[in-house]
């Protein structure tokens, strides 16, 4: 293999003016909403000097993403999506601009606080989902790898320079300068949206693909083996991925208590997930996708167990960047396989329920980690996590041929099996 091969496949920027314009506005997005997530913490915790107001916070975003990422799915099947997606990202920058008044008021308040994150995760949870699911009308089947690594790319490099700049902004200034530049941010987003061009969904010829029920996704899901197959590992995987709650404790108790050390911790999954995204051109040429999927979970779980296990900080370093580079494998192999074996009718619907899966499962993963956490300690709560994830890899790839055998070089299957 060349080291050509390896570098990230910019392919779809280069030939698709649309997924362009989509890939410039979503980075600029995630920056933006990275840095407001800075602010929304640090603005709620003084007004309210509790970690609880904090946690609400997050909550309330996270529940309100759920519900927009399923009606989101829904609305993208009925409508044009360029236009839902617009729609979406001004309804955001609305959040926005109201979160920037009430930080500059006199006596800010946490109840409009609350109210404008809500409205925010809602319309994110619908222009994410539409994004998700038009992206492969924009590019050629075989390219939705490279589009699937590129996204993935803005997501991990928005986590690591967004918060980065949120807090150089909140120690400058304050909170309120932070909404107002993710406001003008989400304000860019919507212009560069505007010029896409009209993306109507298509219709299938059979019934199941061309009708606009809220529950058409799941009944394919449940039929189509592929695509069920997915959904089960996805939801395994957020639920049982590495425990970032427990990393404090972890600190703590096992590697000196170090503020800095907390840092590295929280980073290194990052750092691993950028190194393959830059040198992820070979997911576009493998054969076996489905495959290589599989594998990646089972690392991912193996990883997992060994940062659990780790009592020097390097090991369980280099454990933490192997989970992250093979979540961004896992992450662009299931987007491919989903979106290639998903009619166009129901893309909307089947990657609502995919995020709506994902932030699920992350919602109750923190609880989960906290109670293996207190029946066994919190490194044996990362095995039993890395357990579990890699044993539903192996028992898939048994159980289930055809995402075993799932291949992104046939046409999207018409109908379940």
């Amino acid at each position: 293999m060349r080291l050509r091969d390896l570098m990230l496949d910019t392919a779809p920027l280069r030939e698709s003016r649309d997924f362009r314009a989509i890939f410039i506005a979503r980075t600029v997005s995630l920056l933006g909403l990275g840095m407001a997530a800075v602010a929304l913490s640090d603005q709620v915790y003084d007004l309210t000097e509790s970690s609880f107001g904090v946690a609400v916070t997050t909550m309330t975003m996270s529940v309100a993403v759920l519900l927009g990422s399923l009606s989101g799915g829904v609305l993208a099947d009925r409508m044009d999506r360029r236009r839902l997606i617009v729609l979406a990202r001004s309804a955001a920058g609305l959040a926005f601009v109201g979160l920037a008044a009430n930080a500059f008021a006199d006596r800010p308040s946490v109840a409009v606080i609350y109210a404008c994150v809500a409205w925010n995760g809602l319309a994110t949870g619908v222009s994410v989902t539409t994004l998700m699911a038009v992206t492969p009308t924009l590019v050629r089947p075989a390219q939705l790898p490279a589009a699937g690594a590129l996204i993935s790319l803005t997501g991990q490099i928005g986590s690591i320079a967004a918060p980065f700049l949120g807090g150089v902004i909140i120690a400058l200034w304050e909170p309120g300068w932070a909404y107002a530049v993710t406001a003008a941010a989400t304000a860019l987003t919507v212009v560069l949206l505007a010029r896409v061009g009209p993306l109507p969904p298509r219709r299938g010829e059979k019934d199941e693909e061309g009708t606009t029920s809220p529950w058409a996704g799941f009944r394919f899901a449940l039929r189509h083996p592929t695509v069920g197959g997915l959904l089960v590992l996805g939801a395994v995987t957020a639920m049982f991925s590495v425990p970032t709650v427990l990393f404090p404790e972890l600190v703590a108790g096992r590697f000196g208590g170090d503020e800095l050390v907390l840092g590295l911790l929280y980073t290194a999954p990052a750092a691993g997930a950028v190194v393959v995204s830059t040198t992820s051109g070979w997911l576009g040429g493998t054969r076996r996708p489905g495959v290589v999927l599989l594998g990646a979970a089972f690392l991912g779980g193996l990883a997992t167990i060994g940062f659990g296990l780790s009592e020097a900080l390097p090991v369980a370093l280099a454990m933490l960047a192997v989970t992250g580079a093979a979540g961004v494998v896992y992450e662009v192999l299931e987007y491919s396989l989903a979106q290639h074996h998903t009619p166009d009718g129901l893309r909307g619907r089947i990657t609502g329920v995919f995020n709506a899966e994902d932030t699920t499962g992350r919602i109750l993963a923190g609880a989960e980690a906290a109670a293996l956490a207190r029946w066994f300690n919190p490194g044996g709560a990362a095995v039993v996590n890395g357990a579990v994830c890699a044993g539903v890899a192996l028992l898939l790839a048994v159980s289930v041929p055809s995402l075993r055998r799932a291949t992104l070089e046939k046409k999207p299957a018409e109908a379940g099996p």
